[in-house]
């Protein structure tokens, strides 16, 4: 083989294990609803006490690109959250970046259902430009809503909805 076949066929090689090792760095539905649910039953166990724990960047709530976060649908604000500037923040205010549409309603109202639910809306993605689409899993927590999100563009609402009825 001539040396710019090889040279070609490496970059090609290690572009597929670069882009298969990104992907790696992106959380699933199925994690998402494993953690959500994993941390719905910390924070009805341990309630204000847990909270700190959800607001740490580099703590057992984030992994990948994404993490667990806490909100207080009684009182309309997010009660633990690993962004500062987000802690405190009225759910009102929470809105989609493409509509412009309020979403901490429908947080909080996915969270009555069973088995929780899911909310779509587009967010900014880190590293990425513009908006994107992004699905949050919401579950009640005693007097809490615990929520985790993933950037996907493919997945169904029927799709999404099996994943936290399991």
């Amino acid at each position: 083989m001539n040396k710019k076949l090889l040279t070609g066929m490496a970059a090609i090689c290690a572009m597929g294990l670069s882009a298969g090792a990104w992907a790696a760095d992106a959380a699933t539905a199925d994690e998402v609803v494993g953690k959500v649910k994993e941390a719905a039953a910390d924070v009805k166990a341990h309630a204000d006490v847990a909270l700190t724990e959800y607001d740490k960047k580099d703590g057992k709530w984030a992994w990948k690109d994404t993490y667990v976060w806490v909100l207080d649908c009684t009182n309309g604000v997010v009660k633990a959250h690993p962004n500062e500037k987000v802690k405190g923040m009225k759910l009102a205010d929470l809105k989609d970046k493409d509509t412009g549409k309020e979403i901490g309603t429908a947080l909080c109202d996915a969270a009555k259902k069973t088995h929780g639910g899911w909310v779509e809306y587009m967010w900014t993605k880190p590293g990425a430009e513009g908006n994107h689409r992004k699905v949050a899993y919401v579950l009640t927590a005693g007097n809490y809503a615990v929520s985790a999100g993933v950037y996907d563009d493919k997945m169904t609402t029927k799709e999404l909805e099996a994943k936290s009825a399991k």
